[in-house]
Protein backbone atom coordinates (compact mmCIF):
# COMPACT_ATOMS: atom_id res chain seq x y z
CA UNK A 1 0.00 0.00 0.00
CA UNK A 2 1.33 3.20 -0.97
CA UNK A 3 2.19 5.16 2.01
CA UNK A 4 -0.45 8.32 1.75
CA UNK A 5 -3.10 5.48 1.59
CA UNK A 6 -1.94 4.09 4.30
CA UNK A 7 -2.07 7.23 6.27
CA UNK A 8 -5.31 7.86 4.67
CA UNK A 9 -6.38 4.16 5.56
CA UNK A 10 -4.96 4.83 9.66
CA UNK A 11 -6.72 7.78 9.93
CA UNK A 12 -10.07 6.61 9.04
CA UNK A 13 -9.20 3.09 11.15
CA UNK A 14 -8.52 5.23 14.27
CA UNK A 15 -11.77 6.95 14.63
CA UNK A 16 -13.77 3.96 14.53
CA UNK A 17 -15.89 3.79 17.88
CA UNK A 18 -17.80 2.11 20.04
CA UNK A 19 -21.08 0.78 19.24
CA UNK A 20 -22.41 2.90 22.56
CA UNK A 21 -20.54 5.80 21.88
CA UNK A 22 -22.26 6.33 18.00
CA UNK A 23 -23.19 10.45 18.04
CA UNK A 24 -24.68 12.93 15.75
CA UNK A 25 -22.39 15.85 14.31
CA UNK A 26 -24.71 18.99 13.32
CA UNK A 27 -23.78 21.73 11.01
CA UNK A 28 -26.83 24.38 9.48
CA UNK A 29 -25.26 27.10 7.33
CA UNK A 30 -27.58 29.85 6.53
CA UNK A 31 -27.59 32.63 4.46
CA UNK A 32 -27.86 36.50 5.92
CA UNK A 33 -30.67 38.28 3.03
CA UNK A 34 -31.92 41.89 3.49
CA UNK A 35 -35.57 43.22 3.47
CA UNK A 36 -35.96 42.64 -0.06
CA UNK A 37 -34.08 38.95 -0.20
CA UNK A 38 -30.67 40.26 -1.29
CA UNK A 39 -27.56 38.80 0.21
CA UNK A 40 -25.51 40.11 2.53
CA UNK A 41 -22.02 39.43 2.46
CA UNK A 42 -19.44 39.56 5.26
CA UNK A 43 -18.57 42.93 5.21
CA UNK A 44 -22.27 44.53 4.54
CA UNK A 45 -24.25 46.48 7.36
CA UNK A 46 -26.26 43.38 8.91
CA UNK A 47 -24.06 40.81 7.47
CA UNK A 48 -22.03 38.06 9.05
CA UNK A 49 -19.24 40.67 10.50
CA UNK A 50 -22.15 43.13 12.11
CA UNK A 51 -23.01 40.19 13.54
CA UNK A 52 -20.49 38.34 14.99
CA UNK A 53 -19.36 41.87 16.42
CA UNK A 54 -22.51 41.99 17.97
CA UNK A 55 -22.50 38.60 19.47
CA UNK A 56 -18.96 39.13 20.83
CA UNK A 57 -20.46 42.09 23.04
CA UNK A 58 -23.18 39.36 24.25
CA UNK A 59 -20.58 36.87 25.60
CA UNK A 60 -19.91 35.00 22.55
CA UNK A 61 -16.03 34.31 22.12
CA UNK A 62 -14.89 35.72 19.19
CA UNK A 63 -11.59 34.33 16.87
CA UNK A 64 -10.01 36.99 14.76
CA UNK A 65 -7.63 37.11 11.65
CA UNK A 66 -6.07 39.99 11.47
CA UNK A 67 -9.50 42.33 12.69
CA UNK A 68 -12.01 40.10 11.05
CA UNK A 69 -14.05 37.95 13.23
CA UNK A 70 -14.53 34.61 11.41
CA UNK A 71 -15.71 32.80 14.13
CA UNK A 72 -17.56 32.29 17.29
CA UNK A 73 -18.05 30.01 20.42
CA UNK A 74 -19.60 29.67 23.51
CA UNK A 75 -19.89 26.33 25.43
CA UNK A 76 -20.10 23.67 22.78
CA UNK A 77 -21.48 25.36 20.30
CA UNK A 78 -19.21 26.91 16.83
CA UNK A 79 -20.61 29.83 14.42
CA UNK A 80 -18.32 30.00 11.10
CA UNK A 81 -18.60 31.67 8.00
CA UNK A 82 -18.40 30.63 4.62
CA UNK A 83 -16.60 32.19 1.45
CA UNK A 84 -19.63 34.37 0.32
CA UNK A 85 -20.35 35.52 3.93
CA UNK A 86 -23.05 32.05 4.68
CA UNK A 87 -23.25 31.72 8.44
CA UNK A 88 -22.58 28.01 9.64
CA UNK A 89 -23.95 26.61 12.78
CA UNK A 90 -22.52 23.42 14.66
CA UNK A 91 -21.09 21.66 17.94
CA UNK A 92 -19.60 19.39 19.03
CA UNK A 93 -20.90 15.52 18.58
CA UNK A 94 -24.09 15.09 20.32
CA UNK A 95 -26.30 12.21 21.46
CA UNK A 96 -29.93 13.17 20.85
CA UNK A 97 -31.52 15.68 18.86
CA UNK A 98 -33.21 17.45 21.60
CA UNK A 99 -29.42 18.43 22.42
CA UNK A 100 -28.97 19.73 18.99
CA UNK A 101 -32.28 21.70 19.12
CA UNK A 102 -31.20 23.51 22.37
CA UNK A 103 -27.74 24.48 21.03
CA UNK A 104 -29.91 25.88 17.62
CA UNK A 105 -32.34 27.93 20.32
CA UNK A 106 -29.86 29.02 22.18
CA UNK A 107 -27.67 30.65 18.60
CA UNK A 108 -30.75 31.92 17.39
CA UNK A 109 -32.11 33.43 20.17
CA UNK A 110 -29.15 35.96 20.31
CA UNK A 111 -28.73 36.19 16.74
CA UNK A 112 -32.01 37.28 15.96
CA UNK A 113 -31.95 39.53 18.95
CA UNK A 114 -29.01 41.27 17.51
CA UNK A 115 -30.63 41.35 13.98
CA UNK A 116 -33.04 43.45 14.78
CA UNK A 117 -31.16 46.40 14.86
CA UNK A 118 -30.09 45.85 11.53
CA UNK A 119 -31.53 45.30 7.84
CA UNK A 120 -31.49 41.93 7.90
CA UNK A 121 -32.36 38.27 8.68
CA UNK A 122 -30.94 34.74 8.73
CA UNK A 123 -32.48 32.23 6.39
CA UNK A 124 -32.38 28.56 5.59
CA UNK A 125 -32.55 28.46 2.03
CA UNK A 126 -30.36 26.11 -0.37
CA UNK A 127 -29.27 29.04 -2.55
CA UNK A 128 -28.97 32.43 -2.54
CA UNK A 129 -32.91 34.17 -4.36
CA UNK A 130 -31.49 37.37 -6.47
CA UNK A 131 -28.07 39.07 -5.89
CA UNK A 132 -25.43 38.87 -9.20
CA UNK A 133 -22.93 36.29 -7.52
CA UNK A 134 -20.37 38.59 -8.84
CA UNK A 135 -21.38 41.07 -6.62
CA UNK A 136 -20.83 39.09 -3.74
CA UNK A 137 -17.23 39.69 -1.88
CA UNK A 138 -15.15 36.48 -1.16
CA UNK A 139 -14.34 36.50 2.41
CA UNK A 140 -10.55 37.62 2.90
CA UNK A 141 -9.30 34.00 3.64
CA UNK A 142 -6.56 32.96 0.95
CA UNK A 143 -8.13 29.28 1.22
CA UNK A 144 -11.02 30.44 0.03
CA UNK A 145 -9.07 32.87 -2.69
CA UNK A 146 -6.63 29.59 -3.63
CA UNK A 147 -10.26 27.33 -4.29
CA UNK A 148 -11.93 30.57 -6.21
CA UNK A 149 -9.35 30.42 -8.66
CA UNK A 150 -9.32 26.74 -9.00
CA UNK A 151 -12.66 26.63 -9.73
CA UNK A 152 -12.12 29.03 -12.30
CA UNK A 153 -10.83 26.14 -14.75
CA UNK A 154 -12.42 23.07 -13.35
CA UNK A 155 -15.60 23.76 -13.99
CA UNK A 156 -18.66 26.59 -14.92
CA UNK A 157 -20.79 26.89 -11.18
CA UNK A 158 -17.44 27.04 -8.60
CA UNK A 159 -18.35 30.89 -7.77
CA UNK A 160 -21.96 29.93 -7.43
CA UNK A 161 -21.44 27.33 -5.28
CA UNK A 162 -18.60 29.49 -2.94
CA UNK A 163 -20.84 32.44 -2.42
CA UNK A 164 -24.19 31.23 -3.04
CA UNK A 165 -24.71 27.84 -1.89
CA UNK A 166 -26.10 26.72 1.58
CA UNK A 167 -26.39 22.80 3.26
CA UNK A 168 -27.60 20.69 5.81
CA UNK A 169 -24.91 18.62 7.03
CA UNK A 170 -25.25 15.39 9.29
CA UNK A 171 -21.72 13.41 10.33
CA UNK A 172 -22.53 10.28 11.88
CA UNK A 173 -20.18 7.10 13.42
CA UNK A 174 -18.70 3.90 12.59
CA UNK A 175 -17.95 0.85 14.77
CA UNK A 176 -15.37 -0.56 11.75
CA UNK A 177 -15.11 -0.82 8.43
CA UNK A 178 -17.37 -3.39 7.72
CA UNK A 179 -20.17 -1.10 9.49
CA UNK A 180 -18.25 2.19 7.69
CA UNK A 181 -18.48 0.71 3.95
CA UNK A 182 -22.45 -0.35 4.47
CA UNK A 183 -22.69 3.43 5.86
CA UNK A 184 -20.90 5.07 3.73
CA UNK A 185 -22.23 2.86 0.77
CA UNK A 186 -25.76 3.36 1.61
CA UNK A 187 -25.30 7.40 2.02
CA UNK A 188 -24.48 7.67 -1.61
CA UNK A 189 -27.37 5.66 -2.75
CA UNK A 190 -29.91 7.57 -1.23
CA UNK A 191 -27.80 10.97 -2.74
CA UNK A 192 -30.62 11.82 -5.53
CA UNK A 193 -33.30 11.08 -3.30
CA UNK A 194 -32.34 13.22 -0.34
CA UNK A 195 -31.46 15.87 -2.83
CA UNK A 196 -35.38 16.44 -4.13
CA UNK A 197 -36.90 15.20 -0.78
CA UNK A 198 -34.86 18.19 0.73
CA UNK A 199 -34.91 20.52 -1.92
CA UNK A 200 -35.14 24.07 -1.13
CA UNK A 201 -33.60 26.22 -3.85
CA UNK A 202 -36.52 28.03 -5.40
CA UNK A 203 -34.94 30.42 -6.98
CA UNK A 204 -32.00 31.92 -9.05
CA UNK A 205 -31.82 35.69 -10.43
CA UNK A 206 -35.13 36.75 -8.91
CA UNK A 207 -36.73 34.29 -11.04
CA UNK A 208 -38.57 30.46 -10.07
CA UNK A 209 -36.19 28.38 -10.66
CA UNK A 210 -37.89 25.77 -13.38
CA UNK A 211 -35.25 22.69 -12.64
CA UNK A 212 -34.60 20.88 -9.47
CA UNK A 213 -32.07 20.13 -7.07
CA UNK A 214 -30.41 23.31 -7.73
CA UNK A 215 -27.64 23.30 -5.31
CA UNK A 216 -26.57 19.61 -6.48
CA UNK A 217 -26.36 20.94 -10.35
CA UNK A 218 -24.22 23.99 -9.03
CA UNK A 219 -21.79 21.18 -7.13
CA UNK A 220 -22.15 19.03 -9.98
CA UNK A 221 -20.43 21.87 -12.11
CA UNK A 222 -17.96 22.79 -10.18
CA UNK A 223 -15.24 20.29 -10.27
CA UNK A 224 -15.93 16.40 -11.18
CA UNK A 225 -12.97 14.84 -9.40
CA UNK A 226 -13.87 16.09 -6.27
CA UNK A 227 -17.65 16.50 -5.79
CA UNK A 228 -20.82 14.42 -6.58
CA UNK A 229 -20.88 10.32 -6.08
CA UNK A 230 -18.27 8.37 -5.52
CA UNK A 231 -17.70 5.69 -8.11
CA UNK A 232 -16.17 2.89 -5.71
CA UNK A 233 -19.06 3.36 -3.17
CA UNK A 234 -21.21 1.57 -5.52
CA UNK A 235 -18.80 -1.72 -4.86
CA UNK A 236 -20.66 -4.21 -2.17
CA UNK A 237 -16.80 -4.07 -0.58
CA UNK A 238 -16.16 -0.38 -0.03
CA UNK A 239 -13.32 0.59 2.15
CA UNK A 240 -11.18 2.65 3.88
CA UNK A 241 -8.43 1.70 1.25
CA UNK A 242 -11.60 2.88 -1.07
CA UNK A 243 -11.78 6.16 0.03
CA UNK A 244 -7.98 6.72 0.63
CA UNK A 245 -7.35 6.17 -2.75
CA UNK A 246 -10.40 8.81 -3.79
CA UNK A 247 -8.82 11.47 -1.72
CA UNK A 248 -5.11 11.08 -2.61
CA UNK A 249 -5.61 11.33 -6.44
CA UNK A 250 -8.08 14.89 -6.02
CA UNK A 251 -5.67 18.16 -6.52
CA UNK A 252 -4.71 19.21 -2.79
CA UNK A 253 -5.39 23.07 -4.20
CA UNK A 254 -4.39 24.38 -0.67
CA UNK A 255 -2.19 22.95 2.09
CA UNK A 256 -1.22 23.35 5.48
CA UNK A 257 2.35 22.87 6.02
CA UNK A 258 4.65 23.92 9.44
CA UNK A 259 1.87 25.97 10.32
CA UNK A 260 1.48 27.67 7.14
CA UNK A 261 -1.08 27.54 4.74
CA UNK A 262 0.24 27.68 1.31
CA UNK A 263 -0.90 26.70 -2.12
CA UNK A 264 0.15 23.61 -3.61
CA UNK A 265 0.37 22.37 -7.49
CA UNK A 266 0.04 18.85 -7.32
CA UNK A 267 -1.85 15.34 -6.14
CA UNK A 268 -3.27 15.20 -2.32
CA UNK A 269 -0.82 11.96 -2.14
CA UNK A 270 2.01 14.40 -2.93
CA UNK A 271 1.57 16.44 -0.38
CA UNK A 272 1.56 13.80 2.13
CA UNK A 273 4.76 11.89 3.67
CA UNK A 274 6.48 10.63 6.66
CA UNK A 275 6.49 14.33 8.48
CA UNK A 276 2.83 14.64 7.74
CA UNK A 277 0.62 15.46 11.14
CA UNK A 278 -2.51 14.44 12.14
CA UNK A 279 -3.35 18.39 11.88
CA UNK A 280 -2.49 18.75 8.29
CA UNK A 281 -3.85 15.41 6.96
CA UNK A 282 -7.45 16.73 8.27
CA UNK A 283 -6.89 19.63 6.11
CA UNK A 284 -6.19 17.64 2.99
CA UNK A 285 -9.60 15.61 4.13
CA UNK A 286 -11.36 18.92 3.83
CA UNK A 287 -10.20 19.72 0.18
CA UNK A 288 -12.61 17.29 -1.29
CA UNK A 289 -16.68 17.77 -1.78
CA UNK A 290 -18.41 14.69 -2.53
CA UNK A 291 -22.06 14.34 -1.42
CA UNK A 292 -20.07 11.84 1.07
CA UNK A 293 -16.90 12.61 2.62
CA UNK A 294 -14.94 11.22 5.46
CA UNK A 295 -12.65 13.06 8.22
CA UNK A 296 -13.01 11.25 11.74
CA UNK A 297 -16.75 10.80 10.72
CA UNK A 298 -18.94 9.84 7.84
CA UNK A 299 -20.07 13.26 6.62
CA UNK A 300 -23.98 13.55 4.88
CA UNK A 301 -23.90 16.54 2.77
CA UNK A 302 -27.00 16.54 0.60
CA UNK A 303 -29.50 18.30 2.30
CA UNK A 304 -30.35 21.90 1.12
CA UNK A 305 -30.40 24.23 4.19
CA UNK A 306 -33.89 23.81 5.54
CA UNK A 307 -35.45 25.63 8.44
CA UNK A 308 -37.14 24.49 11.95
CA UNK A 309 -38.47 21.80 12.43
CA UNK A 310 -37.70 20.16 8.79
CA UNK A 311 -33.92 20.56 9.61
CA UNK A 312 -34.43 18.08 13.28
CA UNK A 313 -36.64 16.09 10.96
CA UNK A 314 -33.81 15.43 8.15
CA UNK A 315 -31.40 14.21 11.12
CA UNK A 316 -33.82 12.58 12.88
CA UNK A 317 -34.26 10.32 9.56
CA UNK A 318 -30.96 9.81 9.16
CA UNK A 319 -30.27 9.12 12.55
CA UNK A 320 -33.32 6.71 12.40
CA UNK A 321 -32.02 5.03 9.29
CA UNK A 322 -28.41 4.44 10.31
CA UNK A 323 -27.96 3.92 13.50
CA UNK A 324 -30.67 1.38 13.76
CA UNK A 325 -29.30 -2.38 11.73
CA UNK A 326 -32.94 -3.35 11.09
CA UNK A 327 -33.49 0.31 9.35
CA UNK A 328 -30.16 0.17 7.37
CA UNK A 329 -30.70 -3.50 6.34
CA UNK A 330 -34.21 -2.26 5.10
CA UNK A 331 -32.77 0.27 3.27
CA UNK A 332 -29.95 -1.88 1.56
CA UNK A 333 -32.71 -4.28 0.45
CA UNK A 334 -34.27 -1.57 -1.34
CA UNK A 335 -31.54 -0.01 -2.52
CA UNK A 336 -28.81 -1.82 -2.62
CA UNK A 337 -28.61 -3.17 -6.13
CA UNK A 338 -28.41 0.41 -7.92
CA UNK A 339 -25.11 0.98 -9.56
CA UNK A 340 -23.28 4.34 -9.97
CA UNK A 341 -24.25 4.14 -13.67
CA UNK A 342 -28.03 4.25 -13.13
CA UNK A 343 -27.63 6.90 -10.18
CA UNK A 344 -25.47 9.13 -13.18
CA UNK A 345 -27.84 8.53 -15.12
CA UNK A 346 -31.36 9.62 -12.64
CA UNK A 347 -28.77 12.63 -11.48
CA UNK A 348 -28.76 14.23 -14.35
CA UNK A 349 -32.80 13.46 -15.47
CA UNK A 350 -33.61 14.51 -11.72
CA UNK A 351 -32.91 17.98 -12.47
CA UNK A 352 -35.35 18.54 -15.21
CA UNK A 353 -38.11 15.89 -13.67
CA UNK A 354 -37.37 16.09 -10.30
CA UNK A 355 -39.31 13.13 -8.24
CA UNK A 356 -40.57 11.62 -11.16
CA UNK A 357 -37.48 10.58 -11.94
CA UNK A 358 -36.97 6.72 -12.19
CA UNK A 359 -34.33 4.71 -10.46
CA UNK A 360 -34.18 1.53 -10.74
CA UNK A 361 -37.76 1.58 -12.33
CA UNK A 362 -39.67 3.38 -9.72
CA UNK A 363 -39.97 7.36 -9.37
CA UNK A 364 -38.15 9.05 -6.67
CA UNK A 365 -40.85 10.07 -4.55
CA UNK A 366 -42.21 6.64 -4.40
CA UNK A 367 -38.82 5.21 -3.14
CA UNK A 368 -38.69 7.89 -0.87
CA UNK A 369 -42.02 6.92 0.48
CA UNK A 370 -41.25 3.57 0.58
CA UNK A 371 -38.14 4.28 2.28
CA UNK A 372 -39.88 6.57 4.98
CA UNK A 373 -42.68 3.64 5.63
CA UNK A 374 -40.50 0.65 6.02
CA UNK A 375 -37.93 1.98 8.89
CA UNK A 376 -38.97 1.94 12.77
CA UNK A 377 -38.57 5.46 14.49
CA UNK A 378 -37.40 5.95 17.90
CA UNK A 379 -39.84 7.19 19.99
CA UNK A 380 -38.06 10.09 21.51
CA UNK A 381 -37.43 10.99 18.00
CA UNK A 382 -41.14 10.61 15.94
CA UNK A 383 -42.33 14.77 17.32
CA UNK A 384 -39.16 15.27 14.86
CA UNK A 385 -40.21 13.14 12.06
CA UNK A 386 -44.05 14.01 11.76
CA UNK A 387 -43.25 17.50 9.98
CA UNK A 388 -41.35 15.67 7.25
CA UNK A 389 -44.11 13.75 6.40
CA UNK A 390 -45.35 15.59 3.38
CA UNK A 391 -41.61 16.25 1.80
CA UNK A 392 -41.34 12.56 1.21
CA UNK A 393 -44.61 13.00 -0.77
CA UNK A 394 -43.12 15.41 -3.39
CA UNK A 395 -44.75 18.26 -1.41
CA UNK A 396 -40.99 20.01 -1.55
CA UNK A 397 -40.52 23.22 0.24
CA UNK A 398 -38.84 24.97 -2.91
CA UNK A 399 -42.71 24.62 -4.56
CA UNK A 400 -44.03 25.91 -1.85
CA UNK A 401 -42.12 29.25 -2.20
CA UNK A 402 -43.00 29.38 -5.67
CA UNK A 403 -46.42 28.62 -5.41
CA UNK A 404 -46.35 31.58 -2.62
CA UNK A 405 -44.27 33.93 -5.27
CA UNK A 406 -47.45 32.84 -7.66
CA UNK A 407 -49.52 34.65 -5.26
CA UNK A 408 -47.29 37.82 -4.01
CA UNK A 409 -44.76 38.21 -7.63
CA UNK A 410 -41.88 38.59 -4.58
CA UNK A 411 -39.56 36.90 -3.46
CA UNK A 412 -39.19 38.53 -0.32
CA UNK A 413 -42.80 37.28 0.58
CA UNK A 414 -42.09 34.17 -1.09
CA UNK A 415 -39.38 33.06 0.98
CA UNK A 416 -40.74 34.45 4.53
CA UNK A 417 -41.54 30.89 5.88
CA UNK A 418 -37.84 30.15 5.79
CA UNK A 419 -36.68 33.15 7.73
CA UNK A 420 -35.35 32.21 11.14
CA UNK A 421 -38.20 32.90 13.44
CA UNK A 422 -38.62 31.77 17.14
CA UNK A 423 -42.12 32.20 17.52
CA UNK A 424 -41.87 29.04 15.56
CA UNK A 425 -39.83 26.79 18.20
CA UNK A 426 -42.20 25.39 20.94
CA UNK A 427 -39.85 27.46 23.50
Amino acid sequence: MDKSIEMIYNYIKNNEKPADELKLGAEFEHILLDKDAYTLGYFDRGGTGDLFREMEALGWEANREGENILSISKGNIYISTEPGGQLEFSTIPLKSIDEIKEALKEFYLDATMVLKDYDSNIYNIGFQPKTNVDDIKILPKERYYAMYDYFKTSGKMGKYMMKGTASLQLSIDYTNEKDYGKKYSMANRLSNILYMIFDNAPFFKDRPYEGYALRSKIWNNTDRARTGMIERAFRLDFGYEDYAKYLAENDAIYILKDGEFKRFNGKIKDAIDQNTSKEELEHLMTMVFPDVRTKNFIEIRQIDSIPYPYNLGAIAFLKNLFYNEDNLEQAWNLLGDMSYKEAERARIEMYEKGFKTKIMGKSIDRLAGELLSMIDIDKSDEKYIKPIYDLFEGKSLKNLAIESWENYAMVQNAISDLRVRMEVFDV
